[in-house]
């Protein structure tokens, strides 16, 4: 997938499961039970894997845990874009819908982390 974030990306390896989909104009797509796997997260957003095809411009809502010793990120995701990459898999980018400060904290906090071989 092409490079499009603004903020530079960490590798993380996060499991998570995707129930719900909704639109702000009342469309939801509901009992979905797709698991994805987050492969990255930057302050902006997330990139994951999985094998649904979720449609653009749907919302979900992330439980993200970094680390167990940080809190865990809970907010809603919007897919903003999506390419297949085989017969069964599917990748996307996904932006924040509302990214606070101490979400980006939290990120650098864990960036510093890793390059320190700490988690």
């Amino acid at each position: 997938m092409q490079e499009k974030r603004r903020e530079k990306r960490i590798p993380i390896n996060v499991r998570l499961s995707v129930s719900d989909l909704y639109t702000g104009d009342s469309n939801t797509i509901s009992d979905m039970s797709s698991p994805i796997e987050v492969t990255d997260i930057s302050a902006k957003g997330i990139g994951f894997i999985s094998e649904a095809v979720l449609p653009v411009g749907f919302v979900f809502i992330a439980n993200i845990e970094l680390d167990r010793e940080l809190p865990q990120i809970i907010t809603d995701v919007r897919i903003i874009r999506s390419s297949a990459i085989d017969d069964s898999h599917y990748q996307y980018g996904c932006e924040f819908v509302s990214v606070s400060p101490r979400v980006s904290k939290m990120l650098d906090d864990y960036e510093d982390q890793l390059k320190t071989g700490q988690t």
